[in-house]
Parts: structure tokens; C-alpha cells; sequence
């Protein structure tokens, strides 16, 4: 016989994570996941408030036609207002500006710009705005993303 139920523990980077599958009626199985002792639902909910998250696509164009697009995932972690591009930590200033400040830098030609701007309510406090190019960029849902099917035969 094998033991369908119970839980397994790994670690994802420093997050302890822990699976566990429970018995539900009629012979079926409920999962559950926790991260750092929190259920995945709770875990992603404090992921929104401390970081805000960007995904964008960027083709360079050569000739008329869209040559190798690159995928960024740009973080913004909000207590220390540290800022992340695919994970890496970057070194970015940010220049004082009329209304809030601007962080600019550029990657593979791509013009990246984030802005910090007040939002003129004290409950909503300062509201931030990526450009690519000049164009705003619409802010990720992160519980959106973690939401998301994943297979376990998926390969990247």
C-alpha cells in the first residue's frame, strides 16, 4: 500500500514549504500548500503589500521584423524601496523630479523608467508607474500569477 496522505517538506530559495494531502469524502484528496507556516493564499496576500510587480516583453526590431523578445520581471520590494529585474537586485538611483522621484535605467536598448508619484490621498499613499519606452506598463496582479497552473512537466 502507499501512504496518500500526509505532508512533505521542501525549500524553495529560504522558504520553508510544506504539501500536505488530506482525505476529503468519496474518495477523494484535498492538497493544501504553506510557505514560511503560511497558507499559499495568505502568503500571496502579503506578497501584494510589499511588493509591487511588472511583467513585460521587449522585442528589439532589426530590419522591419521583431528579432528576439526578452521577458522582464521588474520588483519593486516597498519597505526598502529595493528594485529587482529577473530576480537580480539592481543599483539604481533615483533623481527628484516635480511630484515624486524617477528611477531610470536601461536593458538591451529597452528604456525602463519608475516613477513615484504621490497619489493626493493619505490612504492610498505613493503610487508607482513603470514606463517602458514612454509607455506605462500595467501592474501585475502577484496573486493573479500564483494562481496560476503550473505542470509539474514543465520545462523552462
Amino acid at each position: 500500500m502507499f501512504k496518500l496522505v500526509g505532508e512533505d517538506t521542501f525549500e524553495i530559495d529560504q522558504a520553508r514549504c510544506i504539501i500536505r494531502v488530506d482525505p476529503a469524502p468519496g474518495f477523494k484528496y484535498e492538497y493544501s500548500l504553506y510557505i514560511d507556516g503560511k497558507p499559499h493564499a495568505q502568503y500571496a496576500e502579503e506578497l501584494t503589500r510589499l511588493y509591487r510587480l511588472w511583467l513585460c516583453t521587449c522585442g528589439t526590431e532589426q530590419a522591419g521584423t521583431t528579432d528576439a523578445s526578452q521577458e522582464y520581471r521588474i520588483m519593486l520590494k516597498l519597505d526598502t524601496l529595493s528594485l529587482y529585474v529577473n530576480d537580480e537586485l539592481r543599483e539604481e538611483m533615483a533623481v527628484f523630479v516635480h511630484g515624486g522621484t524617477d528611477t531610470s535605467f536601461v536593458l538591451q536598448d529597452t528604456q525602463f523608467v519608475l516613477q513615484a508619484r504621490s497619489s493626493g490621498n493619505k490612504h492610498d499613499g505613493i503610487v508607482h508607474t513603470l514606463l517602458v519606452n514612454g509607455v506605462p506598463v500595467p501592474e501585475a496582479k502577484i496573486q493573479q500569477i500564483m494562481q496560476e497552473p503550473v505542470s509539474i512537466l514543465q520545462t523552462n
